[in-house]
């Protein structure tokens, strides 16, 4: 059995989905699919709960950089962890971003501190 498929089964039952990067359950982003499934039990379990009619289950495959921003990351040192651009200690959701403060101070780029 497909661990994955099992999963996305039981995520869009409680309406939770996932959009390569965050899992979401209605208006909220979570990192975390455990974070989002309990708080879609519970907001289940309050009294007067209406399911969303208009939820449409969504489970993408993870996000994988491809060639030109693997090259862009490595150039930088940064990494994607979770969902985020880890650059030091800093995280961005936009690789963009990431690039345009490692442009401004490039001893990070270059190893040094």
């Amino acid at each position: 059995m497909d661990t994955t498929a099992a999963t996305g089964q039981d995520a869009a039952a409680l309406e939770v989905s996932y959009d390569g990067r965050h899992y979401h359950y209605r208006q909220y982003r979570y990192e975390s699919l455990d974070d989002a499934m309990r708080y879609a039990r519970c907001d289940r379990a309050r009294p007067g709960f209406l399911p969303d009619c208009d939820f449409q289950p969504q489970w993408l495959p993870g996000w994988v950089p491809d060639a030109a921003a693997a090259a862009l990351m490595h150039e930088y040192d940064i990494a994607y962890v979770l969902g985020y651009f880890r650059l030091g200690p800093y995280r961005y959701e936009r690789l963009a971003d990431a690039v345009g403060y490692a442009r401004q101070v490039p001893w990070r780029a270059q190893g040094r501190a």
